[in-house]
């Protein structure tokens, strides 16, 4: 299959854990041009075998791991993972991402992707070295915290070159945020290790020992030469080599982006000094990093007393500053440290479960929960004691937990009573740690990203450039820079490239073209408009599975907070989010139905999704 035994590794394995049957398959020539690997693989598999109505936890759903044609050879910062499946958050298409080796290990095993389908009977672990693939008890792992998990399986294996990518006890339980995690990084969102929990899979084991093969290699490292150059000299980039994104916390505040008791306030004044990056800098123990990245922008922490028994923990990066900090009235950092080792064993989404809480304390202060509802806790924002016990209530599902561990917006409908204003999210999905008032390009990502309210999947950096050319407040151009910034990170994750060397400009789309060419010799990938279509193609696809799915317009709504509530403080007070004229200007742009938020034919038809239509049209669904 000329162009694909370069970049790529040529097949797809297919597992099914009702019926233990084993598959191997030829990866298509024709899947790989149109949606390069990634996050764009992902969604055209789960939009082909996925049928509408599927359950998120029932044995239907399927889920798809993979990485890129980047991956797993010399380029940096493209070994990215992406887990794919139908959310149980949102019920709508998902991607979660980690920066840990298992997808470039699954890679170095000889796949390009791994498709997981149907349910086992009993818990099990998929061990996957190189041609030998294979499903083991696991029965003995049940119940065993995420790093506990990896350990035993590498012990039972006795090699501890095994990469390992498991549920901590929150995806047995079908906690609905509950991550999977890949030795000290996270596929975090959505309620991926919900699906891996309720498929019985408590982990997948891979030992690969091949070699990615280049199309031109020496043109891959001339390219990789000049990456590390610029890493190494860049300015920008040192403060952040150290702190990571925990360098953000002091700017987002200055900003008026950083949540405060659950997005009623932008203003946290003990922020300084406790929780911002240079207190941060007095405990670092070492640096960390993901696979393949030059950049090393994570770090171990010494945890303060009385955090520090159970030594150095990796982060907390900005998302676990903003979520367990100013979004609970937090400020002590070691709380911080501790929440996020406590999420990081049990395997939970750190955002979604600090926004979860601050959903609850919001609830305690206006009266719809009560101590007795909540197992004798007094919710107060920033008590501490209680923060961490309803932490360990909700990833272990008792008493209290088990109701918030549905996630806010479930949670919210069965408390009732008006507790739907108070959860925080957009199609299920709990938000990142930036104000949608204070970013209209961004708010505008946060109501139309088909994963609900992620910031990853369409940040638009020119916003947050203080005295640049784009007014952060303005309505008009937004739909025109949300799209473009949308389609471009889809692009981004087909490599899988990570989104800090694309926003330091350390990897372009000019230079993502060399990159692909130069790893697999299709000739198409030189052609950068090639590449841009195909982000939007992707971005489409996504859409069309949601649309499938019943979603539409009314879908792409902000909390009334932000549309309704100006904000009180900071250097965004007094905005709100004017959502129906930003949403009519992006539909246009985007060539979709302006009144049901449906795509086009012409659009999807030129995009090369004419099928895609077929499909939409005879469900009514075609904008």
């Amino acid at each position: 299959m000329q162009g694909l035994t370069h970049g790529y590794m040529g097949s797809i394995l297919r597992v099914h854990l009702g019926t233990g049957r084993v598959q191997k398959e030829p990866l298509s020539r024709d899947l790989a041009l149109q949606y390069i690997g990634g996050r764009g693989m992902a969604g055209k598999i789960l939009y082909d075998e996925l049928k509408p109505g599927t359950d998120p936890l029932g044995s239907d759903n399927t889920m798809v791991f993979l990485c890129g044609p980047l991956a797993a050879g010399v380029a940096q910062s493209c070994s990215r993972w992406i887990v794919a499946t139908k959310s149980p958050q949102t019920g709508g298409i998902f991607r979660a991402s980690a920066g840990g080796p298992f997808g470039a290990e699954l890679k170095l095993a000889g796949y390009d992707a791994l498709i997981v389908e149907g349910r086992s009977d009993t818990p099990v672990y998929l061990y996957i070295n190189d041609e030998s693939v294979e499903l083991r008890d696991a029965r003995a792992l049940c119940g065993r915290l995420t790093h506990e998990t990896t350990e035993d399986i590498r012990r039972l294996h006795g090699d501890s070159k095994i990469k390992v990518a498991c549920i901590g006890p929150a995806g047995e339980k079908l906690v609905r945020f509950a991550a999977i995690v890949d030795g000290r990084r996270t596929a975090s969102r959505g309620g991926v290790g919900a699906v891996m929990g309720s498929k019985n899979l408590k982990a997948i084991a891979v030992r690969g020992t091949r070699r990615v093969r280049a199309f031109d290699e020496e043109k891959l490292k001339s390219i990789v030469r000049a990456q590390m150059e610029t890493v190494q000299n860049e300015p920008r980039l040192q403060g952040f080599r150290r702190l990571g994104t925990a360098a953000a916390v002091q700017f987002c505040h200055e900003f008026g982006l950083y949540p405060v008791r659950n997005f009623q306030n932008s203003v946290f004044p003990d922020v300084n000094g406790r929780l911002t990056g240079a207190r941060i800098d007095e405990i670092i123990a070492a640096n960390a990093y993901c696979c393949r990245c030059p950049i090393h922008c994570g770090s171990m922490l010494n945890p303060p007393e009385p955090y520090a028994a159970g030594g150095p923990v990796e982060g907390p990066e900005y998302e676990t500053l903003y979520s367990f900090g100013g979004m609970l009235g937090n400020s002590d950092l070691g709380l911080v440290i501790e929440a996020n080792r406590i999420c990081d064993d049990y395997g939970v989404d750190t955002m979604s479960t600090g926004a979860t809480i601050a959903f609850a304390m919001e609830l305690y202060e206006k009266g719809l929960l009560g101590a007795a509802d909540l197992d004798g806790l007094q919710l107060t924002w920033g008590n501490q004691a209680a923060i961490l016990e309803l932490l360990k209530k909700i990833v272990t599902r008792t008493g209290a937990g088990d109701l918030l561990a549905e996630g806010s917006r479930e949670s919210a409908r069965r408390i009732g009573g008006g507790a739907e204003k108070y959860a925080m999210q957009v199609k299920g999905l709990e938000f990142a740690g930036y104000d949608p008032r204070a970013l209209k390009g961004l708010a505008l990502n946060y109501a139309t990203a088909p994963l609900g309210a992620s910031h990853c999947v369409g940040q638009c950096p020119e916003e947050i450039v203080p005295g640049g050319p784009v007014d952060r407040f303005a309505v008009e151009g937004k739909g025109e820079i949300c799209k473009k910034n949308q389609d471009k990170v889809a692009l981004f994750e087909t490599g899988v490239v990570c989104i800090f060397p694309m926003q330091f400009h350390l990897i372009t789309i000019p230079l993502l073209a060399q990159m692909l060419h130069a790893a697999t010799g299709i000739e198409q990938f030189l052609d950068e408009e090639y590449l841009v279509r195909a982000g939007e193609r992707i971005w489409n696809l996504e859409r069309a599975f949601n649309v499938r799915e019943g979603f539409s317009r009314a879908d792409d709504r902000l909390p009334e907070r932000f549309i309704n509530e100006p904000m009180p403080d900071g250097a965004a007070k007094g905005q709100v989010v004017e959502l129906d004229a930003l949403l009519d200007q992006y539909y246009r742009v985007r060539g979709w139905n302006p009144d049901n938020g449906y795509p086009a034919r012409s659009r999807l038809e030129d995009l090369g999704l004419a099928g895609v239509a077929d499909d939409l049209e005879r469900l009514g669904r075609l904008g």
